[in-house]
């Protein structure tokens, strides 16, 4: 048997980019999305977005999108 990669999951950073997101979110991808790019896509169609922080970027669900971003220190 050979095992094949399905796919990538790309889940919420939470509100800070360093705490886990209250829901738990991931994106639910299309069955046709087979990387990161195409999650994303399917990502945005329903509210997501990607934030830089802290040098680096953060995916954010609806809910931890609205919050703000503390400034880093």
């Amino acid at each position: 048997m050979t095992a094949r990669p399905t796919g990538v999951e790309v889940s919420c950073d939470g509100p800070t980019g360093r705490d886990d997101c209250p829901d738990s979110a991931a994106v639910a991808a299309s069955y046709a999305s087979r990387t990161a790019r195409q999650v994303r896509a399917d990502g945005r169609e329903t509210g997501w977005t990607r934030r830089r922080h802290d040098g680096r970027l953060i995916d954010l669900c609806p809910r931890c999108r609205t919050q703000p971003t503390p400034p880093t220190a």
